[in-house]
């Protein structure tokens, strides 16, 4: 039986935004010699310079206690003493490239198989694997035959370990799974929560301990995304290294882009325009999930955190009428899980608010030359502008 696994412990690690800036530093490290004295780890100096993370302990080199985060993300691997980026890793690095969360996802889910390079154990011979395309596909499958539209550690050791599926199985298998008697245990369990927490960035996912959520826009949604997602299954290199940089290559963009405009075709056009992020964010705004939560944990949740008004008394027969609106567009709907202060970087709008605040984004972005906000820190600038030009009456 396959043993599914994953990183532990270092979640900040896994988050889009950040995977970004590690993808920078060892971009412009590609081809370098791995490091031979901690003083002097040429790959945490760069570290510091993309990312805020720490990398630590600093006595240790950071290749030798982060070279599973690397491999997990596809990032870069070592061949013979040498580190080396992919190619998923460069285009992350690249600006221009214009690759989201959900590109970047799609990749990891189509391309991430045990026996794995990253871990121990790799060899060719064993029967790949797709983890990631067997929880959604099991999502998917019980959606459309249970309506059920979630999963725990528990059901994917019972229903996908258990019955030693691969992820390149028919939906129809996914369908008619029973329920074994299998068991995790130990670092089991929390390395697959760890990578149910990852794959939550899709957009059509949510994480709300202890499980994961399946939200879409249509029936019809749930069969393309399982078309879309599709393992690819290519002759494995056996040297583990070589083998995690062809798992880095090969990349296709947009594999989900038209799925996620359904999501919000009925939208004005200036939400829709720019970057694909931008679509991702009003996704993430309309997550059921994410809502829900939110009323649960907001004080005064009803009230708008632009204009003050509190729509329980503006609209009386209508509870949820507040709006979710994500301070920045490519922040990671990662950090939004029950019973933590995650939901700090989300504010509750009214929807004339809301939809204002759009188009204040949409006149800055193009006034000032741009298809996206460049950092976390000028979005809530910006946003706290918009909020600042309210006009109280």
């Amino acid at each position: 039986m396959t043993v599914w696994r994953f990183d532990q412990g270092r979640l900040d690690y896994f988050q889009f935004d950040e995977i970004k800036c590690i993808a920078k530093a060892l971009t412009t490290l590609d081809g370098i010699v791995k490091p031979s004295s901690p003083n002097e780890d040429l790959i945490r100096i760069t570290l510091r310079e993309f990312s805020s993370l720490p990398f630590l302990p600093n006595d240790y080199y950071v290749w030798r206690n982060y070279k599973r985060v690397f491999g997990c993300l596809l990032l870069a691997s070592d061949i013979n003493n040498r580190i080396y980026a992919s190619e998923i890793c460069k285009k992350l690095a690249d600006d221009a490239a214009d690759i989201n969360v959900e590109d970047y996802l799609a990749h990891i889910a189509r391309n991430f198989y045990y026996p794995s390079p990253i871990f121990e154990g790799y060899n060719t011979e064993d029967q790949q694997v797709f983890p990631i395309i067997a929880i959604i596909k099991f999502l998917i499958a019980q959606a459309v035959t249970k309506s059920i539209y979630k999963v725990s550690v528990e059901d994917i050791g019972k229903y996908l370990i258990g019955n030693n599926v691969t992820g390149l199985e028919p939906l129809a298998v996914y369908q008619a799974l029973g329920k074994t008697d299998h068991v995790l245990v130990g670092d089991q369990i929390r390395q697959l929560r760890e990578l149910l927490r990852f794959i939550s960035q899709f957009s059509f996912l949510k994480w709300s301990s202890p499980e994961l959520y399946l939200e879409v826009s249509s029936s019809s949604e749930l069969y393309e995304i399982e078309k879309a997602l599709q393992p690819i299954v290519n002759v494995r290199n056996r040297d583990a290294g070589a083998e995690i940089l062809q798992m880095g290559g090969g990349f296709i963009p947009d594999i989900l882009n038209t799925i996620t405009l359904m999501q919000v075709e009925s939208i004005e056009e200036e939400f829709t325009e720019g970057k694909k992020t931008r679509v991702t964010h009003l996704r993430t705004e309309r997550s059921g999930k994410l809502k829900e939560l939110y009323f649960q944990r907001v004080s005064a949740p009803q009230i708008c955190t632009m204009c003050n008004l509190d729509t329980s008394v503006r609209y009386p027969w209508s509870a949820h009428t507040i709006e979710l609106h994500h301070l920045l567009p490519l922040s990671s709907p990662l950090r939004v899980e029950s019973g933590t202060t995650s939901l700090k970087d989300m504010v509750g709008l009214c929807p004339t608010c809301h939809r204002a605040t759009h188009k204040y984004y949409s006149g800055w972005l193009r006034d000032n030359k741009l298809k996206d906000f460049r950092s976390y820190e000028e979005a809530k600038a910006i946003y706290f502008d918009a909020k600042n030009r309210v006009v109280l009456v």
